[in-house]
């Protein structure tokens, strides 16, 4: 592999490091330590890079595209919806494109008032969403936007005449903070949103949200009493498989009836947990369902339900409030529902009395708009045939959708050791099978089932994702937490449309057994390789144009450490691999639309700060090609700015582009307010044969520096890549402005790296991932002559803890100190499928789990005090308070010095800013302290 400008040393090339006169560590106080970390954030500041997030775009009629995204504004720190618009032109243009705000920016979105509930913050966490504003948004074709804020829903249109920037409207909701809203397709002015437990029909068309079911009875009861849910997936399904809504809209229909499949969940043997409160002021506790590896999972079978409109009839208030709207007040009312009561009197006498309904005419009838909507006829069905029936190894819904028709619905369906994964096309005609709900209304009762016998699902095997043979000697392919992607793009042409499907190889075999008698296997017309070759295809980033027979894509052919945009045709041969339409010597991130006419990247390296630019696709089959479109640049104070790149090893001339063809939409200004010296990317050979990367920071002082191993060293996660990351790695950064040198490395068992380098941990937990890190370090050391191999700390965060702490017990002579943060102590405590994934069942593996055990390794951490601080968030959802309870016990058992700092009120994330700075503040302190 050849990496032009690019510093990347093999082992050997370099001096080892000399003989040096340490110089004794200088003591801080506390006090200096903070005001350190005060000092050195806003000095940092400049590594923030808020690059254009949440891309999307939309035909005008007059011809252009508009390009949308989410962004902090000029001289804002809220992010927004901003837009700009592309005129078609077949030559390249330098024109500058202005980027605008599409939302009103002095519309109140009450987004710093703190009013977030408990719901929402566990969505961010599981979707490690760490930011104010606007975090997400859908746009409909009509030129509706739709966003939640605040626990509200807001919704802007661009039609009727209006331009941006629009003043959003809050959309009634209904039972609480509205989660995972969407469109519907056919008819955008409807919202379905996920709400305790339940699924919520809003709207501006409507009279009033409608409860569409009614499997959770509420936020009140124990939750031991309340053990279903729908359209929200479980805790798992979230956290490990990234699937966070739990229902899917149908895309069209040829009837008035709107239809919504939706995921209904059983969580009634999972075990319940309690943890302190996230309030840490109420000394309250908060429950939540947790399955330990080993243990029963939540049960999930698929539902449809269908609705109707009609118009509404007029009613009462007290109709209103007797459906289930008791905590919505009068004056919400009148503000939610668009009254227009014309006796001046009663509104005041309502502005008055908003509390009640004592002084008010309960027979008062409210005059709703003409148009007002209601929603009837809802009905309830579940499959002829359930999943679990026909699949019964099936143990997780992986992923649900439509296809295009509207006609069949399609399932990722999972085994419980992740090792065999289907997918299945489930007819519309196979929800036939009327269900009802024991907490609906009595006028929502469902009559007795109805049986039919018509329809059967129609199941396609995927093997990309799976192994033979547990035996196999290149051992698993484990599926990754980003969703199913893996080294080459398979197109099957079955039933009515294309399926993209990710596979590892070339054969795609049906996998039905014997007993699976309700599914039948796929009809596959043709099966063709559209890449090959040791190197990953990024599943998500896929875009096909059927018309001129091309498919562009997301790889890392060039190297595992950059991302780049690769066209291939439909129908490939062996002398038109695909084309890079890329610069190597960078990584990108791609968005394009629909037609496959225009592209969004954005470009960086390490050495160089990030900018987006704006692409016409040139259609020209077999090769395809980017011209430019135009540019828009974010400050205009930048114009005469020195914009040199962020040094680095990878030093280039300007931004480090070496296409003409590009537009720049926005840069950001690097960092050089510090006297830092660059990260630098290093290679080497691992005594494995395999090669390995790691990042290094170097402190402005020369010669050998106490050295901090920062360290995740975990599956589905890659440190080390040729991308900038900014604010990302301010403690890096941070730590190397204090005197430290640091080191990352992506040892076996990270990400992108292939099915052997990521299976080797398999069953080897806190093995082979220290082995890695010691021997990269160990060279590293001879390598550079900046690293002091006796003044070492290891310190992570989450898995990175687990392995901190294992390498201070197992390798005390390697590492002098151990900042471990939310550490794993047993795997035996942390979730099914995750450990399970990696580890095998408990009951199956027990001396893999014991030999994994922090706990275990207990007696082996060193008697002197001043090697080992542990740090953990009391309300921590993720990895429980409870691994470091259990460690701590045995320590304070065996008479172990250490150290705990503790959160209350965090959870996994540190999220307050003030427990961020002091946990900053307590980590440099303490390496100060003792290394």
């Amino acid at each position: 592999m050849e990496y032009l400008k690019m510093e990347v040393r093999e082992a050997g090339d370099g001096a080892a490091a000399g003989e040096y006169d340490r110089e004794p560590p200088k003591k801080y106080s506390w006090a200096e330590v903070r005001q350190a970390v005060h000092d050195l954030r806003k000095e940092l500041s400049s590594l923030s890079t808020m690059m254009p997030m949440a891309i999307s775009f939309r035909k005008l009629s007059n011809g252009k595209t508009r390009v949308y995204f989410l962004r902090t504004p000029q001289n804002g720190w809220e992010i927004t919806l901003l837009y700009t618009d592309i005129i078609p032109t077949l030559q390249p243009s330098n024109a500058r494109l202005d980027w605008k705000p599409l939302i009103e920016s002095n519309v109140a979105l009450d987004v710093s008032s703190g009013k977030w509930s408990r719901e929402e913050q566990l969505l961010w966490e599981r979707q490690r969403v760490a930011a104010w504003g606007i975090a997400s948004y859908e746009l409909h074709q009509s030129g509706r936007v739709l966003f939640p804020c605040a626990s509200s829903l807001f919704v802007a249109d661009e039609s009727g005449g209006q331009s941006p920037p629009l003043v959003p409207r809050s959309l009634a909701t209904g039972g609480g903070a509205p989660l995972t809203p969407a469109m519907c397709p056919s008819a955008p002015q409807l919202v379905a949103h996920a709400a305790r437990g339940d699924i919520w029909l809003a709207g501006d068309c409507l009279r009033r949200p409608a409860r569409l079911t009614y499997a959770c009875r509420g936020r009140d009861e124990r939750l031991a009493d309340d053990p279903l849910q729908a359209g929200v997936p479980c805790y798992v399904t979230q956290e490990e498989f990234s699937r966070y809504t739990g229902f899917w809209w149908q895309p069209k229909c040829d009837d008035d009836v709107f239809r919504i499949v939706y995921e209904e969940v059983d969580e009634s043997e999972v075990k319940i947990f309690s943890f302190p409160s996230s309030n840490s002021s109420s000394g309250e506790v908060e429950e939540f369902r947790f399955p330990r590896a080993g243990t029963p999972n939540a049960k999930s079978v698929l539902k449809l339900v269908t609705f109707k409109l009609q118009k509404a009839s007029p009613t009462t208030v007290l109709d209103y409030y007797n459906e289930g709207n008791s905590e919505t007040t009068l004056r919400e009312l009148t503000l939610t529902l668009t009254l227009t009561l014309t006796d001046v009197d009663i509104k005041d006498d309502i502005d008055r009395h908003e509390c009640g309904l004592t002084f008010i005419d309960i027979d008062l009838v409210v005059d709703i708009d003409k148009h007002s909507m209601e929603v009837t006829d809802i009905r309830w069905y579940e499959m002829k045939h359930p999943l679990k029936e026909t699949f019964p190894w099936f143990e997780y819904l992986a992923r649900v959708g439509w296809t295009p028709c509207g006609q069949f619905v399609w399932v990722q369906l999972l085994d419980r050791k992740q090792q065999r994964l289907e997918l299945a096309l489930i007819p519309l005609s196979e929800f036939t099978s009327r269900v009802g709900y024991a907490l609906a209304p009595a006028h929502l009762d469902a009559p007795e089932p109805e049986r039919r016998a018509d329809g059967k699902s129609v199941s396609v095997s995927v093997e990309g994702m799976l192994s033979e043979d547990e035996t196999n000697a290149s051992g698993p392919n484990i599926i990754s937490k980003e969703a199913i992607t893996w080294y080459n793009i398979v197109f099957l042409s079955s039933i009515h449309q294309f399926y993209p499907i990710i596979n590892s190889s070339a054969a795609v075999e049906g996998m039905l057994s014997e007993d699976e008698t309700n599914a039948s296997g796929p009809n596959i017309i043709s099966k063709e390789a559209i890449t090959s070759g040791e190197w990953e295809v990024m599943g998500r980033k896929i875009w096909v144009d059927e018309s001129l027979g091309l498919v562009y894509f997301v790889g890392l052919r060039e190297t595992p450490l950059e991302r780049h945009l690769y066209a291939a045709p439909l129908r490939p041969s062996a002398s038109a691999p695909p084309v890079l339409l890329t610069a190597v010597g960078h990584s990108h991130t791609v968005d394009m639309d629909e037609e496959c006419t225009v592209a969004v990247i954005t470009s960086s390296n390490i050495s160089s700060v990030p900018s987006t630019r704006v692409y016409r696709v040139r259609r020209a089959p077999p090769r395809a090609a980017l011209a430019q479109y135009g540019a828009l640049l974010d400050r205009p104070l930048l114009d005469g700015l020195d914009a040199r790149p962020f040094n680095g090893s990878w030093e280039r001339a300007g931004d480090g582009d070496e296409c003409n063809d590009v537009s720049l939409l926005i840069k950001e200004r690097s960092l050089s307010g510090i006297e830092v010296p660059p990260p630098q990317i290093y290679s080497t050979r691992l005594s494995c044969g395999a090669t390995a990367y790691c990042t290094l920071w170097r402190s402005a002082v020369p010669g050998p520096r106490p050295t901090v191993l920062h360290v995740y060293g975990g599956p589905e996660v890659q440190t080390v890549t040729n991308s900038y990351k900014g604010i990302r790695q301010l403690r890096m950064h941070m730590l190397a402005a204090r005197g430290f040198s640091v080191v990352s490395v992506d040892s076996r068992g990270s990400k992108h790296r292939g099915r052997a380098w990521e299976a080797a941990i398999r069953g080897k937990m806190g093995q082979v991932e220290l082995d890695d890190q010691v021997e990269v370090l160990q060279w590293l050391a001879k390598e550079t002559g900046c690293i002091d191999m006796e003044r070492v700390a290891i310190h992570g965060w989450s898995y990175g803890g687990y392995l901190s702490l294992l390498g201070l017990a197992t390798r005390p002579h390697v590492f002098k100190v151990c900042v471990a943060g939310a550490p794993v102590t047993s795997w035996r405590l942390y979730d099914t499928a995750y450990t399970e994934r990696y580890m095998g069942a408990p009951a199956d593996r027990q001396h893999a789990y014991s030999r994994a055990s922090v706990i275990a390794h207990a007696p082996f951490f060193p008697d002197r005090e001043g090697r080992l601080l542990i740090i953990h968030g009391l309300a921590d959802e993720n990895v429980h308070f409870c691994h470091t309870a259990a460690l701590l016990s045995e320590l304070v058992r065996l008479g172990k010095p250490h150290r705990v700092q503790i959160y209350p009120g965090e959870r996994h994330s540190l999220r307050a800013m003030h427990a961020a700075k002091h946990y900053e503040a307590t980590l440099l302190h303490f390496l100060h302290e003792n290394l």
